[in-house]
């Protein structure tokens, strides 16, 4: 695929201050790339950088292949961008402001291109109202749709589902996995099972450096550390002995329900999920769960940043 965007040693630094430190990733073409960091790890700084609101104090970006760089307009729209909190009129109607911006980024049709994202969004009803009027979650959505009005074709997104109810955001997350089917998108949340959900991409930032970045089923096999098997068998009932199948360790042990699990550890990441079905069950053991076990984003996530879950 398509390097889209490459960002490489990139160092943003005030005085006193190292916000960002040598920071380097890709994002592929089609992608839609997660970009994780706790409050304060440089995150929403190298959005903005990205965006070409600001200068990187040293390093290079360049997007389509150009440099990225404030001054350069040409760039200008290539890139769609909500802020984390994105900057509305609040005293313009929401669909004069729409076409405020569309006309600001030569839009040829711009009255058929606001009408489109207007009803993509579910904005038809507000048309008419005051932004500054609405409520968290339509300005949310104003502010999504300022970045697709002009159909650039890399799209930055910062909390984008921030403030949305639930059904709203999950309506909107179809609408993010439609926009990749034309659009790349880096995409920032802290609500990670969303993440997991939109982003085959990650790239993850901890006091203004890089800690892991690519695949998101690469980094969960390097994460996991061993081939991870849980076993589930009912509560009142005793795991056997399985050590002819291999050594193992059993990790974690605990109830679900009426359910015991365990999560067990074989040598040399040994996947022997059919023989120990078999020696389950040849036990007269009732087998409710086997199935290998991943790492949740949270688990790699908190690893990386060094937190506590």
């Amino acid at each position: 695929m398509d390097k889209i965007l490459v960002v490489d040693g990139i160092t943003k630094e005030y005085p006193g201050r190292m916000a960002v430190s040598n920071v380097s990733f890709e994002v592929l073409r089609g992608s839609i790339h997660g970009f994780l960091g706790p409050n304060g790890a440089g995150k929403s700084t190298t959005m903005r950088m990205i965006a070409g609101l600001m200068p990187a104090t040293s390093g290079t970006m360049t997007l389509f292949g150009e440099t990225i760089h404030p001054e350069k307009l040409s760039l200008k729209n290539q890139i769609g961008l909500l802020p984390e909190n994105a900057p509305l009129y609040l005293d313009m109607p929401v669909e004069k402001y729409l076409a405020l911006v569309a006309k600001l980024h030569g839009v040829k049709k711009v009255k058929e291109q606001v009408e489109k994202v207007m009803s993509d969004l579910s904005l038809i009803e507000v048309r008419k109202r005051l932004i500054g009027n609405l409520s968290k979650g339509y300005k949310q959505r104003v502010g999504l749709a300022q970045a697709i009005v002009y159909d650039a074709p890399f799209l930055i997104l910062d909390e984008p589902t921030n403030g949305l109810d639930p059904q709203s955001v999950v309506e909107l997350r179809e609408f993010i996995k439609k926009l990749a089917q034309e659009k790349t998108i880096l995409f920032s949340s802290h609500v990670l099972p969303e993440v997991e959900q939109l982003c085959d991409q990650i790239t993850i930032i901890h006091q203004g450096k890089i800690r892991a970045s690519g695949d998101l089923k690469e980094i969960h096999r390097k994460f996991r550390q061993g081939l991870v098997l849980k076993v589930g068998i009912l509560e009142n009932e005793k795991l056997p002995d399985l050590s002819e199948l291999g050594k193992y360790e059993i990790t974690h042990e605990h109830i679900v329900g009426q359910e015991k699990q365990y999560d067990l550890v074989f040598e040399n990441d040994l996947d022997c999920r059919s023989d120990l079905g078999r020696l389950i069950l040849g036990k007269g053991l009732h087998l409710l769960t086997l199935q290998v076990e991943s790492p949740e984003l949270e688990d790699i996530f908190l690893h990386m940043t060094e937190q506590k879950k």
